[in-house]
């Protein structure tokens, strides 16, 4: 890690100073529009992020950690249980039932559902901009060449179509604009040059969809620079080290772009995988599960014109595609997308979105209508999660890791009310 440590410096102080240009509040920039930087971390939960507090034992991340210092974090983020769906929700700003894609996406089976070129993904709504995905992509079936990333809206694609696979960071297939060949290079440092010499060619404005495939599995050690955990076994750890690895090769990227024309938007996919969840919730509420160890995910956004602290406002991954079109000045309405930009020029004012939703089904096939659809629903205090079988309530301002089912006894007034406000709710969503 020593021999990045100057531009690391370097990155931190930038962080540091653009973020205190305007405190508290900002100013959406007018004129030029900004470069954006929209950055999936694979995998990564609240538990496993600098400043939620939900974990006792944080990962080293400092130029997440300076982000955060600098910009707006947003404290009640909602993805979907797994990838595919996430991204392709954030790209088109529906939810799961309305774009297909109810589950993760196997490489292998050409009749899953993919991601439809005729959707409206965020390149297509940002018409002065050149446009790339950089890292995983995750949104095509097998033999699919209509769902490549250049059918649905970008420029240009670098990075894999799918998780590295078993062989892992080191042996993975590389695409570039629909060719592959096998990459010796390890993946997360691969993504950041990527990213890094797009932005060295590519015609400003720029939007750069960066997904990094850190800190999805196979669990490893990165190499030694890029971390500071040293040579763990377990995958616990490992899992630690990637994360801080992938940190350090963001603030690489980060470094080489002008801070000053860019906005950055840094968010999880969806919860931290089982087999590495230590807590505060159990592996069984993790990633794949309606509960907030596998929905919830964090969400810090930096730049020009964005103020600085936290907001409490409820914020689901279709949200960004609305608010990058407004921040730039477009006016494209996504069918399930609320504008958050009020909160990222003041944190503290309230939001829009009344209710988080959250939907998969183990039944891709199936989707919305298949015996394995289930959903969930929050007012950021209660929350309602339905299936075939059963529901779920719980207050989370006491309950954070849902193990007291409040349908297990009598409800009191208060919470009586609450249910049956969002059984009403829930019947408006898909």
């Amino acid at each position: 890690m020593c021999s990045n440590l100057g531009a690391m410096l370097r990155l931190l102080c930038a962080l540091v100073l653009v973020g205190s240009v305007g405190a508290t509040t900002g100013d959406r920039p007018t004129g030029t529009p900004p470069n954006i930087m929209l950055i999936t971390l694979d995998d990564v939960g609240i538990d496993r992020f600098p400043s939620y507090g939900v974990h006792p034992v944080p990962v080293r991340m400092p130029v997440m950690e300076q982000l955060i210092a600098g910009g707006v974090t947003f404290d009640r983020v909602w993805a979907m249980p797994s990838c595919s769906p996430t991204r392709a929700s954030l790209l088109t700003g529906r939810f799961p039932s309305r774009h297909g894609i109810m589950n993760q996406i196997g490489p292998g089976d050409p009749t899953e559902p993919q991601l439809d070129p005729a959707e409206i993904t965020i390149p297509k709504v940002l018409p002065a901009y050149r446009s790339a995905v950089i890292g995983k992509w995750h949104l095509r079936s097998a033999g699919n060449p209509t769902t490549h990333p250049l059918a649905c809206g970008f420029t240009h694609h670098l990075g894999s179509m799918y998780n590295v696979g078993a062989n892992g960071y080191f042996h993975w297939r590389r695409y570039v604009d629909g060719t592959f060949a096998i990459e010796n290079r390890y993946a997360t440092t691969v993504t950041t040059t990527d990213a890094l010499r797009l932005t060295q060619i590519l015609p400003q404005p720029w939007f750069l969809f960066v997904n990094y495939n850190a800190a999805h599995a196979p669990f490893h050690v990165p190499p030694p620079h890029l971390h500071t955990y040293g040579s763990p076994s377990d995958e616990i750890t490992q899992f630690r080290a990637m994360l801080e690895a992938m940190d350090t090769e963001i603030g690489r990227m980060l470094a080489g772009v002008d801070l000053d024309t860019t906005l950055v938007i840094v968010l999880g996919d969806n919860g931290t995988p089982r087999p590495v969840t230590d807590g505060p919730w159990s592996p069984d509420h993790a990633k794949g599960s309606l509960y907030e160890g596998g929905v919830r995910v964090p969400m810090v956004v930096h730049g020009p014109g964005v103020g600085q602290g936290r907001s409490d406002a409820l914020i689901s991954v279709v949200d960004v595609h609305r608010t990058l079109v407004e921040w730039v000045g477009g006016n494209f309405q996504a069918q399930d997308s609320i504008s958050f930009v009020p909160q990222l020029l003041d944190p503290s004012t309230p939001g829009s979105r009344q209710y988080l939703f959250s939907e998969k089904s183990n039944d891709q096939a199936g989707g919305a209508t298949g015996p394995g659809h289930q959903r969930a629903i929050s007012d950021g205090r209660w929350k309602l999660i339905s299936d075939n079988f059963g529901q779920q309530f719980f207050d989370l301002s006491v309950d954070l890791v849902e193990v007291n089912n409040l349908l297990q006894a009598p409800l009191s007034a208060e919470a009586q009310v609450a249910y049956d406000d969002l059984l009403q709710a829930l019947a408006t969503f898909p």
